[in-house]
C-alpha cells in the first residue's frame, strides 16, 4: 500500500502548510510564540516579577498551537514522539522546561533542544518547535526506551531517550551528559594533549545510544535520517570519525554550526532518526541523481539518499557545483543579485535531479529542513523563492526553519534537507 500524504491547514506567516500527514506519521511546521497578526507573544510589564515570564508566555503559546495543529490532524500531544526546539537563549532552558512538564507531564517525547540566537523570523521570539506524532487513527504503539545502565534524564531535561512507533525510533540529541553534574567525559586536567574532547562526547553519546536502541532491537547501525549539531565545526572531523565507526553504511546528514547546546563544554548533539527492520523495511543507500559525489570528494562519512521501503531520506544539499565551491554572485553585480536567491533556487535545482532520480518528487516531500548561516538578512528572501517552487502552500512539504552559525565550507549560506515517500 502506498504512503498518502494529507496537507493540514495553513501555517501562519509562513509559505507551508501547518503539518503533512505521511502515513502513520504527523509532521509539523515551525510553530512560533507569535499571535494571529503574527507579533511575538509577550507580557504585562506592570505586573513584573508577579506575572509569568517571557519564556513561560512564549513556551505556552507554542505548546497551546502544537496541540492545536495536532487535534485538526486527528492527534493529540500524547501521541507527540519527538520535538526540535530552538531557543533564543540557552540560559532561558529552565523556565522553558517547566511549561514542557505541564505538557507532557508523563512519559515525555524525545526532544532536541539547541541555542540559535535571537535570529528567529518574528522579532521578540525567543523559541520555535517542530514536532512528529503518530496519527490519530493509527494503530501504532508510542513506546519510550530508556537506557537500562545509565543515568534518567527526566530530572534534568525531562526528555525521553528516545520513542519508538512502527518501524522507526526517534532518538533525542542529548549531549554528552551524565544528567547529574554536567559533562561525562572529557580529557583529564593536567594533561591536554592527552585525546579529543569531540571524540570522548561522540564516544560516550553513541555507545549510550546504543544501549538505548537495543531495548528495541536495533541499533546506530540502522540510522536512516540525521543532523548534527556542533558550537564549534572545527570538531566536525574528530566526530565524524567516530561517527563512522558506529554507522558504517551512515545515515543522509546535515552537519550546521549552532550557537550553543545546553550542557556548558558540549561540543556535539547528534540528531537521529533509527530504523527497525524487518522483512519489508530495510535501509538501502542510493547515489542516483548526484552531479558529483560528495562523499568521494570530501571523504566524510554520510549517505546521499536512503531508501527505506516507500520512504526517502535525504542528506542535506548545498549550493555547491562541485563540493568544493560555492554559487556566489560576481563581486561586481552585489545591488543588482542575491546570494540567497540564487543559491536557494541552485540547491532546490540539484535536490529535484536527486528527488527524481529516486523515485520521488517535490508533491511527495512531507518534511524539509531549512537552514540559513544568515537568518536575518536572508529569511525574506528565501521565502520569496520557495513561494516560486510553492505557489500554493497547501501543496508545500511542512517546513522547519532552523538558524545556524555555519555550513560545512565556507560560501554556502543555505542547506536544505527534504524526507518524502515514493510517488
Amino acid at each position: 500500500m502506498s504512503i498518502k500524504l494529507e496537507r493540514i491547514g495553513q501555517a501562519p506567516f509562513a509559505p507551508a502548510p501547518r503539518a503533512v500527514r505521511a502515513g502513520d506519521y504527523v509532521y509539523t511546521s515551525s510553530i512560533y510564540p507569535i499571535d494571529d497578526v503574527g507579533h511575538a507573544v509577550g507580557i504585562d510589564e506592570r505586573l513584573g516579577l508577579a506575572g509569568p515570564s517571557l519564556m513561560e508566555a512564549q513556551a505556552r503559546r507554542c505548546l497551546e498551537q502544537l496541540k492545536s495543529v495536532l487535534r485538526e490532524a486527528g492527534s493529540s500531544l500524547e501521541r507527540v514522539l519527538k520535538a526540535d526546539v530552538h531557543l533564543a537563549d540557552a540560559g532561558e532552558f529552565l523556565e522553558f522546561k517547566r511549561v514542557w512538564k505541564e505538557y507532557f507531564p508523563s512519559n515525555p517525547p524525545a526532544r532536541t533542544t539547541v541555542e540559535v540566537g535571537d535570529t528567529l523570523p518574528f522579532p521578540g521570539a525567543r523559541l520555535s518547535l517542530d514536532a512528529v506524532a503518530l496519527a490519530g487513527e493509527s494503530r501504532l504503539q508510542r513506546q519510550v526506551l530508556s537506557d537500562p545502565e545509565g543515568s534518567d534524564p527526566l530530572p534534568t531535561e525531562w526528555a525521553s531517550h528516545a520513542v519508538r512507533a512502527g518501524p522507526f525510533v526517534f532518538c533525542s540529541a542529548f549531549p554528552a551528559s551524565d544528567f547529574k553534574t554536567g559533562l561525562a567525559v572529557g580529557k583529564p586536567a593536567g594533561f591536554p594533549n592527552y585525546g579529543s574532547d569531540a571524540e570522548m562526547q561522540a564516544e560516550y553519546i553513541f555507545s549510550r545510544m546504543n544501549r538505548v536502541l537495543a531495548t528495541a532491537g536495533t541499533s546506530l547501525e540502522q540510522a536512516i535520517e540525521s543532523q548534527l549539531y556542533e558550537p564549534d565545526l572545527l570538531n566536525f572531523h574528530d566526530v565524524d570519525g567516530v561517527w563512522a565507526r558506529f554507522m558504517p553504511v551512515p545515515p543522509p546528514r546535515s552537519s550546521m554550526g549552532v550557537k550553543g547546546l545546553l550542557l556548558p563544554g558540549a561540543l556535539c548533539a547528534p540528531n537521529l532518526t533509527i530504523l527497525v527492520p524487518d522483512k519489508d523495511l530495510r535501509k538501502e543507500e542510493s547515489h542516483k541523481g548526484l552531479r558529483w559525489h560528495p562523499v568521494k570528494v570530501r571523504k566524510v562519512n554520510f549517505s546521499p539518499t536512503m531508501k527505506v521501503g516507500e520512504w526517502r531520506f535525504f542528506a542535506g544539499q548545498v549550493p555547491s557545483p562541485d563540493f568544493k565551491s560555492a554559487v556566489t554572485v560576481p563581486a561586481g553585480l552585489r545591488m543588482h543579485r542575491s546570494d540567497i536567491e540564487e543559491q536557494t533556487r541552485f540547491t532546490m535545482q540539484i535536490l529535484t535531479e536527486q528527488l527524481e532520480a529516486n523515485e520521488t518528487d517535490w508533491a511527495h516531500c512531507h518534511h524539509v529542513r531549512i537552514y540559513l548561516t544568515e537568518p536575518r538578512r536572508d529569511y525574506r528572501e528565501f521565502a520569496r523563492v520557495w513561494r516560486e517552487y510553492f505557489p500554493d502552500p497547501a501543496r508545500a512539504p511542512a517546513l522547519a526553519f532552523v538558524p545556524s552559525t555555519g555550513i560545512m565550507f565556507h560560501g554556502p549560506v543555505i542547506e536544505i534537507d527534504p524526507s518524502g515517500v515514493m510517488r
